[in-house]
């Protein structure tokens, strides 16, 4: 260390005061640098989790959407199935109706005419009658008393003749009536087997949304984290700033009186390179890329 003594320059004293304050305030410096390193090291770990959380939920809310578009989808389904089913019961109680009435009057014609029996299963008797006469042999009395009931017979399909078409029609219409309730019980087990979907995708939607509340929890807890390291870097960031300014002031002085400190700044220098170095290290190890700056400092080693 050199002074080159003149009236207006510092006591030696002052000087090797001023060198050891410039050396403490550098330390500070270096130590507020590395501070600073670490404190953004863990805040950009944090708001890297927190931006990986994030992906998580968004990629959870489109899952969301999609289950709310399928369930909504089998909702309306249901919706338009019991519409159909409900038209469908109508019109068996309707045709039910219909049927009733046609059977009662079945029934009274039956009455009126004296008939007990379906005028189509008297018809079948007098062919199996006509086919005995045709067929059997006997006598001339058996033979005439046969067909005395065979045209007792036919007299009384002829009378109740209109109650055959009667029939047939009510045999139609139970028919009609009983594909209409088979089709009103195929879309009734359509409607529950649907509408059990629907009740899956609706819990299966309430199970994902409480997913999704407890990912924001801690989504929310690494941006507080992150929030409270971005507090304390600013914080350590404008202490390094003052401090910088102290070591500059200190560094005026001593300029101002021709205070050789280059072996001091040297040394300096070189702690700076080294926590350089060091971060480098660090970046190769994370597997970050290297800048150019980087590859430089590796070079001076």
């Amino acid at each position: 260390m050199q002074c080159f003594g003149r009236s207006t320059m510092l006591e030696e004293s002052e000087v090797k005061q001023l060198l050891d304050d410039l050396k403490s305030t550098e330390k500070e410096v270096m130590e507020l640098k590395k501070k600073l390193n670490q404190i953004n090291r863990k805040k950009e770990e944090l708001f890297s989790k927190k931006d990986s959380v994030s992906g998580e939920i968004r990629s959870k809310i489109g899952e969301l959407s999609q289950s709310k578009v399928q369930r909504n989808q089998l909702t309306n389904e249901v919706k338009e199935k019991k519409k159909l089913r409900d038209e469908l019961n109508s019109q068996i109680n309707a045709e039910v109706a219909v049927i009733k009435k046609m059977k009662d009057e079945l029934d009274t014609l039956k009455s009126k005419l004296g008939l007990k029996e379906d005028p189509s299963l008297l018809h079948k008797k007098i062919e199996a009658m006509e086919y005995k006469l045709q067929t059997e042999p006997m006598s001339f009395d058996k033979e005439q008393k046969a067909t005395k009931v065979l045209k007792e017979m036919k007299k009384k399909y002829a009378e109740g003749k209109g109650l055959v078409d009667k029939s047939k029609e009510v045999r139609v219409k139970s028919k009609e009536i009983d594909e209409l309730k088979k089709k009103a019980n195929a879309i009734h087990k359509e409607i529950q087997e649907e509408a059990a979907k629907s009740q899956a995708h609706h819990e299966n939607l309430i199970e994902k949304y409480k997913s999704i509340d407890e990912i924001r929890k801690s989504e929310d807890g690494f941006k507080e984290k992150a929030e409270e390291f971005k507090k304390e870097f600013n914080a350590a960031n404008d202490e390094l700033k003052s401090k910088l300014d102290v070591l500059r002031g200190i560094k005026a002085r001593l300029d101002e009186n021709k205070v050789a400190y280059e072996e001091n700044v040297k040394e300096s220098e070189k702690r700076t390179l080294e926590e350089k170095k060091k971060i480098v290290e660090q970046k190769m190890k994370d597997g970050k890329p290297l800048t150019t700056e980087d590859l430089l400092i590796l070079q001076r080693f």
